[in-house]
């Protein structure tokens, strides 16, 4: 079984350039990255491949086809093994993983330990030929997102002899997308910016793969100055405000409307939203504090952009029921400061619509680089 310490990663090794590793025994063999080392355990029938406190150990024995330990066996015991090393390791997801070039389990833990919070994940597969792998790796905390390319490359490359691959279906997201889900499962980022990091990579990996983007349906509003466009839902329509459009755009459809301007100098959308609804709160001589939302502000990360916005109901001033919303929407990189604050009233009979309108023209929005 695996013997391996999920807290208290801390011995250095020296690196190594050896690429390939050959089991002794003949019964596997993997690729080892330029700077990691590989050697036997001592006392356990397994190798561990290193670099600095980040390792990946493999174990690989042939099972007993009457009696032989299962793929979920090998997983529970090595969970419990964690345990027993670590009293605040935490199962934070489990799931299906190719090894060995076949479908396999996993589980993700970590350990919550004050000195040296780590992450571990623990796979496992019992082979058509009865041999049973196990691939587990352990990093500290702050060191496991960057290093998971090359623990997967490691865990990929595993060869075992006599071992059939069989054709593994593999799922709808890309590595790196699972790698950074995986991150985010175990807290190496906080909720926002793991929102904003997925953001930016599925735009990006849309982006490469060549499928066109069906644009929303709608005309095309383009800012008479240049510094935004944005698609005009079916059925409104788009009056440019103040001259040549200085102070935005006005959308309207009957009684329900939604402005687009620029905002005042602020350092993130969120603070777009609540300067405006502070301001909102003062011309009313309201008590009511920002944010209005019962949930809260709510952050869209895609498109390329940052939409935060607060979702609030309210009356017309004919007494009718609307649902308001104020959003800042900002590149989605989060490092400009060139939002636009957008303010919409739609009425309450819209239902659910409302809100997927006003959010189809605040993802449309195409900013002008600055």
């Amino acid at each position: 079984m695996v013997a391996l310490a999920l807290a208290g990663l801390i011995v250095p090794v020296t690196a190594n350039a050896q690429t390939t590793y050959h089991d002794p025994k003949g019964r596997y063999d993997l690729q080892i990255p330029e700077g990691w080392t590989a050697a036997p355990d001592n006392g356990v029938d397994q190798i561990i491949v290193r670099k600095g406190a980040v390792q990946a150990t493999v174990l690989v024995s042939q099972q007993h086809k009457d009696n032989g330990m299962t793929a979920k066996e090998a997983d529970d015991e090595t969970v419990k093994e964690f345990y027993g090393q670590c009293p605040t390791t935490q199962v934070r997801k489990k799931g299906a993983v190719t090894l060995a070039g076949e479908p396999g389990i996993y589980t993700l833990l970590t350990c919550s330990d004050s000195k040296s919070p780590a992450v571990a994940e623990a796979a496992s597969v019992l082979t058509d030929n009865t041999v049973l792998v196990q691939f587990t790796m352990v990093a500290p905390l702050a060191k496991y997102y960057d290093n998971l390319p090359l623990l997967d490359g490691i865990r990929d490359s595993l060869r075992v002899t006599g071992a059939t691959i069989i054709a593994v279906q593999k799922g709808t997201d890309s590595t790196a997308v699972t790698e950074l889900d995986r991150a985010c499962t175990v807290g190496v980022f906080a909720q926002e910016d793991c929102a904003r990091r997925m953001g930016i990579l599925l735009g990006k990996e849309g982006a490469q793969d060549g499928t066109p983007q069906k644009p929303p349906s709608g005309a095309v509003y383009r800012d008479p100055s240049g510094r935004f466009s944005l698609h005009v839902p079916e059925g409104w329509s788009a009056k440019a405000e103040g001259d040549n459009g200085v102070l935005g755009v006005q959308l309207r459809s009957g009684t329900n409307w939604i402005n687009v301007m620029a905002a005042d100098p602020a350092a993130s959308a969120s603070e777009v939203v609540l300067n405006q609804e502070q301001k909102v709160a003062l011309r009313s001589n309201s008590s009511r504090k920002p944010p209005f939302g019962p949930a809260g502000l709510i952050q869209v990360f895609g498109n390329g952009l940052e939409v935060t916005y607060d979702s609030f109901k309210a009356s017309s001033a004919q007494g009718d029921p609307i649902e308001s919303y104020i959003a800042g929407v900002g590149d989605i990189s989060g490092t400009g400061h060139n939002f636009l604050l957008l303010i919409a009233s739609i009425g309450a009979e819209q239902g659910e619509k409302s809100g997927g309108t006003f959010l189809s023209v605040a993802q449309s929005i195409h900013l002008a680089a600055h």
